[in-house]
């Protein structure tokens, strides 16, 4: 058995806040998401905290807030603050009283007929992975930030509700083309009345060699937004920018990409150069979903793989970053998210995640040539895109979920899509059971769509994809690691709270015009039966999962054994 070792484990331990600036934050968090607004209470130095189970009895009264870690939880009197509950079930008997609001995450809460509750209920069923740090709660990430749509600058999300910063340092995702790009400028966020404006100018060094005084090396991003309304609203914004970005992103989390980079040298993405600007209007409800008409006009360039520097194999060569189509396109897209898994027991509206973005450009190209020797004349370009990923997590009990995954991009009308815009599928995060963008002993390439053998590096060369994936959980505690009977030990990234996952995934890429025997296919979607399918299994710890994958479609091929930081989606 081949063992594919995709991803490397790296965590970060998250940063102690000053205890004293806490309390302060609890008021703002509490109109934040559940876990944001959970942890607020729980760390807050007037919170009233409960390891293991808590029992009100119907006489009691409790002043203040109340948080309880690893219940159960079961209330007859009165609490004049708000109770959260985490990794613990809530039960309210007859006459309960809750002043504020109820926070319950990783349990169910059994209210019975005369229970009164003074502020919002929230209920979240997936288990909170965490750390301690003295007597603060530190939330691991577990996958979950990207399950909420935040302004994204780096380190953003982080933040408090107000701050200044004149000179602020990040880094984004380690590649072949940049290394580790490094960005550097000031940036602030002022909360009003009436919104909120936030503003970061950032320089951008690319740390790759050869580093010169050019495009390769520097760059800029720009932004601004302002947001009407505090909770619901418009939002405007702009930004200018000369970047390098990934053709196509959705098959691992940026974290995923930079550590195979880093330490493995294996890049699974492709870049290319964008220098313009855009403007954005768009509306918001609360975190939960988001509209945006976005219109802009960029320039694109092809970049090549450099020399970064990588923790093994470092003298090897890069696999070719695949040439791009040049020139200069106006652009206006339109993009919807909704996101409601953290009401994953609501029936009809919880537990929904829905990105969707529709594009349409319009410029003139020099498209590049490919194997042919032949240059190409600058030409017209009109064309239509879409994308659509939808997925569905179902909450069956508190331990058990099953969740499933939609994903459908590509052509819709127009001019023949420009290479920064095709795509393509296998490996890691899309079809695991096949190496990336490869099915060693499969005769027809519907992964790269004919960019295996005949283009540089692998190129997508997709106008379309499509892939569906189904997974069933179930959690499981690891009682070795457990300290007493009444509470348990939790560790950064890898807990005694875990999941095993089986899982199944099915996906393939066409061509709509020009593609040949068995990647051409002009209307629709092509034949089941021509999909490439795969099962596996594995073991989610939160921060880190391990999963053994095999093909099905291709009886030959090996297992993969791939490594994820956090859910596979």
């Amino acid at each position: 058995m081949r063992r594919i070792f995709r991803l490397m484990v790296a965590g970060a331990i998250a940063a102690v806040l000053v205890p004293s600036l806490l309390d302060a934050q609890v008021r703002v968090a509490r109109s934040g998401s559940t876990v944001t607004s959970a942890v607020a209470v729980y760390n807050a130095s007037a919170t009233m905290r409960v390891s293991g189970a808590l029992e009100v009895a119907a006489d009691r009264e409790v002043t203040g807030d109340v948080a309880v870690l690893n219940g159960p939880v079961v209330i007859a009197g009165r609490i004049t603050g708000s109770l959260v509950a985490i990794n613990a079930d809530v039960r309210l008997a007859t006459g309960a009283r809750i002043g504020e609001q109820l926070l319950v995450i990783g349990g169910t809460v059994e209210r019975a007929d005369g229970v009164q509750v003074g502020g919002e209920v929230r209920v979240q069923a997936e288990v909170l992975r965490y750390s301690m740090q003295g007597e603060r709660l530190v939330p691991e990430e577990a996958g979950r930030s990207d399950w909420r749509p935040h302004w994204d600058g780096p380190g953003m999300e982080d933040r408090p509700e107000r701050y200044t910063d004149l000179f602020y340092v990040a880094a984004q995702t380690y590649n072949r083309v940049e290394g580790l790009p490094i960005l550097a400028g000031p940036r602030f966020r002022l909360p009003t009345e009436w919104g909120r404006m936030q503003v970061e100018a950032f320089g951008i060094v690319r740390t790759a060699g050869p580093m010169r005084w050019d495009r390769g090396t520097l760059g800029h991003d720009v932004r601004a937004e302002l947001r009407l309304g505090v909770k619901n609203g418009l939002t405007l914004s702009g930004r200018a920018f000369d970047r390098i970005d990934p053709v196509e992103a959705w098959q691992l989390q940026d974290k995923e990409a930079g550590l195979a980079t880093f330490v493995l040298h294996r890049d699974h993405r492709d870049y290319y150069g964008r220098h313009g600007w855009e403007g954005a209007l768009g509306g918001r409800l609360g975190e939960e979903a988001s509209l945006q008409f976005v219109a802009g006009s960029e320039t694109w360039r092809a970049v090549e793989a450099r020399r970064p520097f990588t923790l093994f194999r470092d003298s090897e060569r890069w696999r070719e970053n695949p040439a791009m189509d040049v020139g200069q396109l106006d652009l206006a897209s339109v993009r919807l998210r909704v996101d409601t898994r953290e009401r994953a027991r609501s029936p009809w509206l919880g537990g929904w995640y829905l990105s969707a973005d529709f594009e349409r450009g319009s410029g003139t190209l020099v498209r590049d040539p490919g194997p042919s020797p032949i240059l190409n004349a600058p030409e017209a370009v009109t064309y239509t895109r879409g994308f659509l990923d939808a997925r569905r997590y179902n909450k069956l009990s508190p331990g058990t979920e099953v969740n499933m995954r939609l994903l459908l991009g590509g052509w819709l009308g127009g001019d023949e899509l420009p290479l920064q815009k095709r795509s393509s599928i296998g490996g890691p995060g899309a079809v695991d059971g096949y190496d990336f963008r490869r099915a060693t002993r499969d005769p027809v390439d519907v992964f790269t769509c004919g960019g295996i053998d005949s283009w540089p590096g692998r190129a997508a060369l997709c106008d379309r994809v499509a892939m569906a994936q189904l997974e069933v959980r179930q959690e499981f505690d690891l009682d070795w690691f457990r300290t007493d009977r009444g509470d348990t030990w939790w560790r950064p990234g890898f807990n005694t709270h875990g999941a095993w996952v089986l899982f199944a995934d099915a996906g393939r890429g066409w061509r709509t015009a020009t593609g040949g025997a068995g990647i051409e296919y002009a209307n629709g979607i092509p034949p089941l039966s021509t999909f490439r399918t795969t099962i596996g299994a594995g073991v989610d710890f939160g921060s880190i999962g391990f999963y053994f994958a095999k093909a099905l479609s291709t009886g030959d091929e090996p297992m993969n054994v791939i490594v994820r930081l956090g859910r596979r989606f």
